[in-house]
Order: C-alpha cells, then sequence, then structure tokens
C-alpha cells in the first residue's frame, strides 16, 4: 500500500462528498426520463435530505477512518493477515471484508441489468466504497503498536 494514509483520508472525504453531489445529479435526471409521477412530491427532498445523511455519517466515517488509520504502517499489504494478532485479523474481515465481497456480488449483478445510463452512477460511487473498505481493512490489521493484544 501506500507510504502514508492521505490516500484513504482523501477517499474517506470523497465518499462523503460524492454522495450529496450523485444525489444533485441522478434526481434531476430521473425526474427528467419522465418515470416519475406527476402528482409526486419534489426530488428536492432525496436531494436536501443526502446532504443531511453526508453530514451525519461524516462523524462516523471520520471516526472509523481515524480508528484504522492513527498508527498507520506504511508496511501494511491489501491481503493482510496477521497470526499473531488472530482477533483483529479475524475482526477487520468480518467488519470491513465481508461487506466488501457482498458489494462486488452487488456490483456485479447490477452490472447485468440493462438500466438508463443515470443509474450506473450509484454503481460508480459504490466502486469507491471498495478500496476503502479492503484498505481500512489492511490498516487496522497492519497497525503498529502492540498496546493491543487482540
Amino acid at each position: 500500500m501506500r507510504s502514508n494514509a492521505t490516500p484513504l483520508w482523501l477517499l474517506t472525504a470523497l465518499l462523503l462528498v460524492a454522495f450529496p453531489v450523485l444525489n444533485f445529479v441522478y434526481w434531476p435526471e430521473v425526474l427528467e426520463s419522465g418515470i416519475l409521477p406527476s402528482d409526486g412530491d419534489s426530488i428536492m427532498i432525496p436531494m436536501v435530505g443526502s446532504v443531511v445523511v453526508a453530514f451525519l455519517a461524516a462523524p462516523v466515517l471520520l471516526g472509523i477512518a481515524w480508528l484504522c488509520l492513527r498508527r498507520y504502517n506504511p508496511e501494511a499489504r491489501l491481503m493482510a493477515w496477521q497470526s499473531d494478532r488472530p482477533y483483529r485479523s479475524i475482526l477487520a474481515t468480518l467488519v470491513f471484508g465481508a461487506p466488501a465481497v457482498l458489494l462486488v456480488i452487488g456490483l456485479v449483478m447490477d452490472f447485468r441489468a440493462i438500466l438508463p445510463w443515470y443509474e450506473y452512477l450509484w454503481l460508480a460511487y459504490a466502486l469507491l466504497w471498495l478500496p476503502w473498505l479492503l484498505g481500512l481493512r489492511a490498516a487496522l490489521i497492519e497497525q503498529l503498536g502492540e498496546d493491543a493484544p487482540w
């Protein structure tokens, strides 16, 4: 992996910023396509809601990133596993690796479907989560320091 944690911090920020930006691009396209009911609510509700969700998710995502990256090991490998820290390796794999596998399965299934072009924006956004999940998994497993026995 990289010699410092900056790319993972930037990816964390990108995930937070890209969500509302994506909604502000996606919903006008859905409205323009004509698939929404004419007597329905405004598209501004999900658009503004995405800003609120990003604002509320920011402390959670930043906290998770901080916990994983605070003692970043520049020698961390993406497929990291430490047999002297089995609980940490198992926990990190379950918390970050399992969602990554499910994300890949969902992406493969969605790529097979024929969708309007604007629906693929969500697939592109989901692809941003994959390196974030796998990078934090590796960073957590290979953290420097021996103060935590797990």
